[in-house]
């Protein structure tokens, strides 16, 4: 399970729907010993039903701003932040993780952005 924190966290982080869904696929895929999740970019275009090129922008975004980056082909490594802190190496550099700034966002991320916020208020 992710901590409040964390989810406060993705919240802030500006990655479209398809980053999301890459995302959320490799949590269910990783390991919980290593943090990784082992998927090809084509296996994860048909399991999410969506186009390469739409896989390849999500993988983008999330290594762009830290959340998760490739090992090798077809291995990636989760921020310890999703992953109660497993890690394949303990020697490996792990990036910052790199949050939006709300007033730079589309106006439809924004909207986004303030019910995600939104429901973490209420629930907290």
């Amino acid at each position: 399970m992710i901590p409040r924190a964390v989810l406060r966290l993705l919240a802030l982080v500006d990655v479209s729907t398809a980053g999301r869904r890459v995302l959320d696929e490799l949590l269910y895929l990783s390991d919980p010993e290593t943090g990784t999740a082992s998927i090809s970019q084509n296996e994860m275009a048909r399991e999410l039903g969506a186009s390469k090129p739409t896989v390849n922008r999500g993988f983008k975004e999330l290594r762009e701003c830290g959340l998760a980056w490739s090992l090798e082909d077809g291995l990636y490594q989760l921020h310890p932040l999703l992953t109660g802190g497993a890690v394949s190496s303990p020697v490996m550099k792990v990036p910052e993780i790199q949050a939006a700034e709300p007033g730079r966002f589309t106006e439809q991320r924004r909207a986004r952005f303030a019910a995600q916020m939104a429901n973490l208020a209420a629930t907290g």
